[in-house]
């Protein structure tokens, strides 16, 4: 058998390193960040104590990665081509695409935003979320303010923050939400689009 490529390694550490985060995201979202050990962590994935801190020096750093790969996951529809400015388009553009990165994994999410309202867990990331959220909310900002707002930086909190209650009501009942009109009457209220909504 011939040894293992370094692109084949890294492969299986990104692999493993999935795994660690998954299984400590239904630990963390169930038992509570403070009632799970690294020891809990190991178990679940099964492997060793030792194995385990190969890939994160703590259950700090392990908690960081995961709320951060999920924030990420929803920026990829942000500004799709990173020139700064929203249009109206675009706008659209991420309200879909941010919606449809949620249906991809319902579990995943489920457990995110169950984890994610633990005062404890917001505490160690709540400064690198804001300072990652606060030129989102300028964009934001500037987009209704280009397109006649009153008050854009009221509009952009709004807007954002239907969006996140749109998530959140869909991931805890997918069989009866009704995602896809919910879309299109939110594109209908930010007259983002004449168009409807296509899956």
């Amino acid at each position: 058998m011939s040894p293992r490529t370094n692109q084949q390694f890294n492969k299986m550490r990104q692999a493993r390193k999935v795994q660690i985060m998954n299984s400590a995201l239904e630990l963390f979202a169930t038992k509570g960040f403070k009632g799970t050990s690294i020891a809990d962590i190991a178990a679940n994935t099964g492997i060793s104590k030792g194995l385990l801190y190969n890939y994160f020096s703590s259950k700090e750093e392990l908690i960081k990665d995961i709320i951060f790969k999920g924030f990420n996951a929803l920026l990829d529809s942000f500004d799709p081509n990173h020139d700064g400015v929203l249009t109206r388009s675009e706008m659209k553009f991420l309200t879909i695409g941010l919606l449809n990165t949620i249906k991809t994994d319902i579990p995943f999410w489920k457990l995110y935003f169950a984890m994610f309202t633990q005062p404890v867990i917001y505490k160690l990331v709540e400064e690198k979320l804001l300072t990652a959220s606060a030129p989102i909310f300028k964009m934001l900002a500037e987009y209704f303010k280009s397109s006649g707002s009153t008050a854009p930086n009221i509009d952009a909190r709004m807007f954002s923050a239907m969006l996140d209650g749109i998530a959140l009501n869909f991931v805890y009942d997918p069989s009866n939400f009704p995602l896809k009109e919910v879309i299109e009457k939110f594109i209908e209220m930010f007259n983002l689009s004449d168009e409807s909504y296509e899956n």
